[in-house]
């Protein structure tokens, strides 16, 4: 009989230890399938960002929309309280014990409290109303400015709307310029250690497999993105603004091995026109293979990366 416990106990043992390596096994296989799966998406990320670009603002329906009604205070709270303390009828029992007072003393103090309660909730609603109406009042006059095609409304516009307020997935900084035909913006992009050196796939057995990115592929990938990045600054310009043509340029901060310092390198300049960008359908193309129906200037190598260029120049 002690023998065949043992037995029976080591074979328990075994089989714990067989579930706890399966378990264990099973739960290395789905960190290393959501590891792949969030490297896939960051590299998904870093050449889609102009498929975030902002809806186009409908200037001449903003113009048209009417002003704000202000609201009529409304003593719902108040009105109920009151019903409730006219139309109070006293029990038997609230005569018999004497509970009659007390009770109308609380009805009357529910009164005050719903007049308070009334009165915050008027003056939540004018404090929106006011809001709505300087918002209203605003965009009114911006539309106005942008219908006469006053650059200072055009600032304005910007301003409201700040589409480059959360410049963090295009880039660091950003200069633009307005001009009457059309627009120029200095886009200081992001540096290249935004690009992963590795890339993360899971083996037939289901283990993590980390293995460093080809120099070909980590340039392109970085080319990719800046196209991506210069596209959304594109597309947000005329999204909220009526010019028919923007130039956009990547800048590169880059350090002189010379002198050490940090230089600013133009590495990509490109001339959209709204008209052949709103033909575009972004969701089809590589973001490269949609700059290149624009007039542009760019040196790329893949093993090299990118060269500084000249700003493009428009062609009167």
């Amino acid at each position: 009989k002690l023998i065949t416990k043992y037995k029976t106990m080591k074979s328990y043992e075994a089989n714990e230890r067989r579930i706890e390596k399966e378990k264990k096994k099973t739960i290395e296989t789905q960190n290393a399938y959501k590891a792949v799966t969030d490297w896939k998406n960051y590299v998904l990320t870093l050449k889609t960002i102009h498929l975030k670009s902002s809806s186009i603002v409908d200037w001449n329906k903003i113009k048209n929309i009417e002003k704000p009604v202000q609201p009529k205070n409304e003593y719902k709270n108040e009105d109920f309280a009151k019903n409730q303390l006219e139309n109070f009828k006293p029990s038997f029992l609230d005569n018999l014990f004497g509970l009659t007072p007390k009770k109308i003393n609380n009805l009357k103090e529910l009164v005050n409290q719903a007049k308070v309660k009334d009165e915050n909730e008027n003056d939540a609603k004018f404090k929106k109303y006011l809001d709505t109406f300087k918002d209203w009042e605003k965009l009114q006059e911006i539309s106005l400015g942008i219908e006469k095609n006053q650059i200072e409304f055009y600032k304005k516009a910007l301003e409201h709307f700040s589409p480059f307020s959360k410049i963090g997935e295009v880039g660091n900084q950003i200069n633009i310029n307005l001009e009457n035909d059309y627009i120029d913006v200095d886009l200081t992009v992001n540096d290249i250690d935004v690009i992963p050196d590795y890339e993360l796939k899971q083996t037939s057995t289901g283990k993590l497999s980390k293995t460093n990115m080809p120099k070909t592929r980590f340039n392109e990938l970085y080319q990719q993105h800046i196209c991506s990045c210069v596209l959304r600054v594109g597309r947000e310009v005329f999204a909220h603004l009526p010019y028919e043509y923007s130039r956009i340029n990547a800048i590169k901060k880059i350090v002189n091995c010379q002198n050490g310092n940090i230089e600013e390198k133009m590495i990509l300049s490109v001339i959209f026109s709204k008209d052949n960008m709103q033909k575009i359908n972004f969701e089809v193309n590589e973001p490269l293979e949609n700059i290149i129906l624009f007039n542009n200037n760019m040196s790329f190598h893949k093993i090299n990366g990118f060269n500084a260029v000249n700003r493009m120049e428009f062609n009167k």
